[in-house]
């Protein structure tokens, strides 16, 4: 038991992991406390990779930066498996996200994203990976809530993580607003994972 809790507290966040009915608007998930190396390994083919951003919300432009409003940039983060970097508020407001359009209709066992938020507010940050068919109804494939985490300046989150098998087209990735404002922060990639071949 305490080899087991030694463990947990190793991580330095925490998954929730829920795949629920169609609906328009994101639900409160109540968020599991598993360890994200408890999750089954993602296996399969990025077939996000080079496919195009077709939404987006929440993109700022600063000098340093780039234009997060260019369609050269905001798409930078489908470059797989280059890094591309598209700066957003968080999930300040309505929230941020991008939705990918993957083209054809895919069995999607995984999705992953790598991604920063300002650790200057101390806040926590919550991630959803939403997927769909038809770009209207949407299904939850994961909510992640990422704690606090002091590094250099910013909160750093690369991870993949295990669905159960769903089928999508469109993939949005967002920030919700949750209540706690985290500064600008970067999606510098996006990722889902399919065992299909097309």
């Amino acid at each position: 038991m305490l080899g087991k809790l030694a463990k947990f507290t190793a991580y330095s966040f925490f998954v929730g992991l829920t795949l629920i009915g169609c609906s328009q608007e994101p639900p409160k998930l109540k968020n599991s406390s598993l360890p994200v190396s408890d999750s089954p390994a993602v296996q399969g083919v990025n077939v996000a990779a080079k496919k195009q951003v077709i939404a987006r919300k929440g993109g700022i432009t600063y000098s340093s930066w780039g234009n997060a409003n260019d369609e050269v940039d905001y798409n930078t983060t489908t470059n797989y498996p280059q890094t591309g970097r598209w700066g957003n508020e968080t999930n300040n407001g309505d929230g941020t996200y991008q939705t990918i359009d993957l083209g054809s209709v895919y069995q999607l066992n995984g999705v992953g994203y790598k991604i920063d938020w300002d650790s200057a507010f101390k806040n926590s940050l919550t991630f959803q990976v939403e997927v769909s068919t038809d770009n209207k109804s949407w299904n939850l494939a994961s909510n992640i809530i990422h704690p606090y985490n002091q590094a250099d300046g910013f909160n750093k989150i690369d991870i993949d993580v295990a669905i159960p098998p769903i089928a999508a087209r469109y993939v949005r990735y967002s920030e919700p607003p949750d209540g706690n404002w985290n500064g600008w922060g970067t999606f510098f990639q996006l990722r889902a994972y399919s065992l299909q071949k097309k």
